[in-house]
């Protein structure tokens, strides 16, 4: 091509501290127009955000009204070339690797892997073909002596390319980059006369760019081109301004640089402390007065999806204008998270969790609301794990005919609108999945609002296209789920406001705002690597003229020297702490520089509202009292004599937890598990030993008269085949071992001499206590007490005599009443197979003075439970542990709990009078 006549280009070098170098480019843009119409000014700008820069730049010093020159992106540019021209249809680039998918029949994950590389190709060789591609690549593959596997790898994948260029070519569709190439030819044709060019902030452009730059300049009057300058990292800009001064005369100028000092930095604890740190800093900012009308505050990040949720919630506890100008995937929007569950159900055979949050939605108005109310907490307590079986017998474990009736009425209902899904969910066309979504969701009543709504729609028919490529074919629902759900993840950005603009680094590129804060600057994270290419090596992508290694790092300092340079104050930071690991600073921040930063009488709204009414919970009632008709109720109803044996011991592990639990009848939900509940488990157990140690022991034939008392118990349980299997082969493995410790007991002369025995007996004056004993075994007057257990147990003769675990020695105090001396009693642990007794051998205490020591604290408890005093005094801080009631608890944030004994001073009591 013939050089242009000099004079025509003129490219300006903007140094990274260099202030104004757009204004200063439009400015001079308009010195040939009189006004008010600009319209005859092309202006090019790399990102979006650096486009609405520049026109909030012009308005701002033109002022009166005009006709504003044309503002494009490169991409927004092709866009209007090509609708005006409609070669063919526009294929949305989202979509590219789900029919890359598709037609590989490789997962979504490994086609947006390659996607990205036909994309690559297509930007930086668009003159070359997929088989002029294939012969460079092998050609180089050679040179380097890269592996064969390497190879064949990536010749699998330029296959894929072709087929995936001729399905788009069969189907008359264009992706964004072929229409880009296409229009390249005709931007002389589709844009109007425009007297004036400005390529504004470009350093690294692809070669489809500089083609179509090249385009438009040739038609272009007057040239204007800024690009950032230095010489430590000239070898990123060097190949975009080699372009133009190897085809064009190009008259070279280098604006003024700013001599600023290394900035400081920050360190801060972590994440949510850096995000507090700026917000007071900001806040300070304008109450101070150093952010007046017209000042511009960006907050950016390396990785802004680490820091967006956190910035939103504390600018608004600080009450900051804001708006984040991030990627917000439609996927975690609650109605479109709940289609996605509800779509994922059915693809999973509905998984407890995933099928109930669906018929719990709101947006999912024609579920009927027995469903929606009971279906949480039948769910959380049914041990479901999936299966839609397990869902149409969940009414079984429901006390009241009516209520059972009806949900699984209801839930019948419920599949029987989704059955047009389940009969197609193993194989179908996109297009009868997508009729039978349309049918679904008008079953289930699927209401949002009008974003929502439009979101859902969009997916759903931007899916359907892939239908009309024959290679799609027949997929399973679960494919389908995970094409929606893709579609739905990709984010839009938010909706610029006024206030503090909140943005990804990369999106922040070539802006110059008055105050900087850049915070995340951790090592990793900036520099950070660039996505790992799984088929051509950094050296082939070097060789290649493709994106490598070096190429990516210095695209990212380009763009941190540039915009820390060119903004007027600067706020640097990164978190020092991630839970219990230490991060290591960015290594582009200064050595030396950190310094320590604080604020004073900052507060976010929250702040002030706890300052002003702060009542720590230590300061809580740890003393309840009952009196009067209160205590009268709770002592006819709930704690009327006799006391069981085993609410003495839940009233002495903590009174405030029994409260709850046994007078308020209170109960955390806790998720079932896929698990026979310990309390079948134990009732299954006691049974089997009942009716076995009614057989001789020594039976030859025991062994097969254990396994038939087993499957006769077991019947009689709703649990699946699989629990009842496990429990009889269990217990089948373990029974040698316990017939032969029965054999010790019958050698020291001991029989079973009772079973499951229920008794009521007064053990002291006007104390009665009421229990079952699993088993009393005798030998002539004397007796014992054997307690079953299914788990580990080590029952620990002097817990007794610090008043845990009185279970044993009061049913022994029982017998004891009823002329029934127990000489010592034990644990038969049927996990371990073996007993454990109280007292032990060694024990210099007699069962006497067991029985004793529990029958002296349960007079002391029996008079607490009559005073109906119910404290927050657990016997041990171990039981806090594992308490549902512990972050509410006065005592567990006293000092005593802390282990302060000056904490006694803060008890209150609280006395409560019918």
């Amino acid at each position: 091509m013939d050089s242009e006549p000099s004079g025509k280009i003129r490219l300006y070098y903007v140094p990274f501290s260099c202030r104004g170098s757009t204004e200063y480019l439009l400015r001079e843009a308009i010195g040939g127009f009189p006004g008010p119409d600009y319209s005859g000014i092309v202006h090019i700008s790399p990102t979006p955000r650096k486009l609405r820069d520049a026109q909030k730049k012009f308005h701002r010093f033109v002022g009166n009204p005009y006709i504003p020159p044309r503002f494009f992106t490169f991409k927004q540019l092709a866009g209007h070339i090509f609708e005006r021209k409609m070669p063919g249809k526009r294929f949305p680039q989202f979509l590219m690797p789900l029919l890359v998918s598709g037609i590989s029949g490789h997962r979504v994950g490994y086609a947006s892997v390659l996607s990205r590389l036909l994309k690559e190709l297509k930007q930086y060789h668009p003159e070359k073909g997929l088989s002029l591609i294939r012969e460079d690549l092998a050609g180089i593959l050679l040179k380097l002596g890269i592996p064969q596997d390497i190879a064949r790898k990536l010749d699998d994948a330029l296959l894929i390319f072709e087929k995936y260029q001729a399905a788009l070519s069969g189907s008359n569709y264009f992706d964004e980059d072929d229409a880009f190439n296409y229009c390249v030819s005709s931007a002389g044709e589709a844009l109007d006369n425009f007297p004036v060019l400005i390529a504004d902030g470009f350093y690294d452009m692809t070669s489809s760019e500089k083609y179509l730059l090249a385009k438009l300049i040739e038609k272009a009057d007057s040239v204007l081109i800024s690009c950032p300058d230095n010489a430590e990292i000239s070898f990123i800009t060097k190949s975009y301004t080699d372009f133009l001064k190897s085809r064009f005369s190009v008259i070279e100028t280098r604006m003024e640089e700013a001599q600023k000092p290394d900035p400081p930095y920050v360190k801060y604890n972590g994440v949510e402390d850096e995000i507090e740190g700026v917000a007071r800093h900001i806040k300070s900012l304008y109450i101070s007065g150093g952010a007046k009308a017209g000042t511009t505050i960006l907050l950016t990040f390396p990785k802004i999806r680490r820091y967006a949720d956190a910035a939103e919630r504390i600018f608004t506890r600080y009450g900051l204008p804001f708006s984040v100008s991030a990627e917000k995937p439609g996927s975690r929007r609650p109605p479109l998270r709940d289609v996605l569950s509800l779509m994922e159900s059915v693809a999973e055979d509905f998984p407890r969790a995933k099928f109930t949050t669906a018929l719990n939605s709101p947006f999912f108005k024609k579920v009927p609301e027995a469903i929606r109310t009971h279906i949480p907490s039948l769910s959380l307590g049914s041990g479901i794990i999936k299966g839609r079986s397990a869902w149409k017998t969940l009414s079984a474990g429901i006390s009241g005919n009516e209520l059972a009736e009806t949900i699984n009425k209801e839930i019948s209902h419920v599949f029987g609108i989704l059955d047009t899904l389940i009969k197609i969910r193993e194989k179908a066309t996109v297009q009868e999945y997508h009729a039978a979504m349309r049918s679904v969701l008008s079953g289930m009543g699927f209401e949002a609002d009008e974003e929502d709504t439009r979101r859902l729609r969009e997916a759903l028919e931007a899916v359907r296209i892939l239908g009309e490529f024959p290679e799609t074919g027949q997929i399973s629902f679960k494919t389908y789920t995970e094409y929606v759900g893709y579609v739905l993840g990709q984010g839009t950005y938010g909706r610029e406001e006024p206030g503090i603009q909140i943005m990804d680094f990369f999106e922040s590129r070539g802006l110059e705002p008055d105050h900087l804060y850049f915070c995340g600057l951790r090592d990793g994270d900036m520099p950070s690597k660039p996505p790992l290419d799984h088929i051509l090596p950094d050296s082939v992508r070097e060789e290649y003229g493709l994106v490598d290694l070096r190429r990516y790092l210095g695209i990212q300092k380009l763009n941190f020297f540039r915009i820390v340079g060119s903004s007027l104050t600067t706020h640097l930071s990164y978190p020092g702490l991630e839970a219990d690991k230490t991060i290591l600073p960015s290594p582009y921040l200064p050595r030396g520089a950190e310094s320590g930063e604080k604020i004073l009488g900052i507060f976010s709204s929250e702040e002030e509202m706890v300052r002003k009414g702060r009542k720590p919970y230590s300061d809580s009632f740890r003393q309840l009292r009952l009196v009067g008709r209160s205590r009268a109720r709770v002592l006819r109803k709930k704690l009327s004599f006799p006391l069981r044996v085993t609410d003495i011991d839940a009233y002495r592990k903590c009174p405030r937890r029994f409260f709850i639990e046994k007078i308020l009848r209170l109960e955390a939900s806790e998720i079932a598990e896929y698990e026979v509940e310990a309390k079948s488990l134990g009732t299954i157990i006691h049974k089997v030993m009942e009716e076995l140690l009614a057989l001789p022991i020594e039976d030859v034939e025991v062994e097969r008269k254990a396994a038939d008392i087993i499957d006769g118990i077991l019947k009689d349980y709703m649990f699946e085949n699989y629990w009842k299997e496990l429990i009889r082969e269990t217990f089948l493995h373990l029974l040698p071992e316990i017939l032969e410790l029965e054999s010790g007991l019958r050698e020291e002369g001991f029989f079973p001499f009772y079973l499951e025995m229920k008794t009521v007996q007064e053990v002291l004056p006007g104390i009665t206590l009421s229990g079952k004993i699993d088993r009393i075994d005798a030998c002539g007057d004397r007796f014992r007490i054997i307690d079953y257990k299914t788990g580990y147990s080590d029952p620990g003769s002097e817990i007794i005599r610090k008043g845990k675990d009185l279970q044993l020695p009061l049913y022994a105090a029982m017998l004891g009443a009823q002329g029934m001396p127990v000489e010592k009693a034990g644990i038969y642990s049927l996990r371990e197979v073996g007993l454990k007794w109280i007292p032990t051998k060694r024990d210099k205490n007699t069962f006497e003075d067991y029985i004793s020591a529990a029958l002296k604290f349960l007079g002391e408890t029996a008079g607490n439970l009559r005073e109906c005093r119910f404290d927050a005094e657990p016997l041990e801080d171990f039981f806090c542990s594992s308490c549902p009631e512990m972050p509410f608890c006065p005592y567990i944030h006293s000092a005593e709990g802390a282990g302060d004994p000056e904490g006694k001073k803060k008890i209150r009591t609280a006395i409560y009078d019918g």
